[in-house]
């Protein structure tokens, strides 16, 4: 399992609709999108921009907003 799906890390809702939620994780914007499921993954992180992962299963670790 990739490191970053184990950090703890508590998210906030996103400003508009292309992103689900964020985060500042080391200086850095983390952010969640839905995939094109079944096509995609269900989510996919971006760090600051850039595609970084893609995964089904949301983390344990990761604390979503009510």
């Amino acid at each position: 399992m990739d490191a970053r799906l184990r950090r703890a890390i508590t998210w906030s809702k996103g400003h508009d609709r292309s992103v689900m939620y964020v985060a500042e994780v080391d200086g850095a914007r983390w952010t969640i999108r839905l995939g094109e499921f079944p096509d995609e993954p269900l989510y996919m992180l971006a760090v600051d921009g850039a595609d970084a992962l893609r995964f089904d299963d949301w983390p344990p670790a990761w604390t979503r907003p009510e």
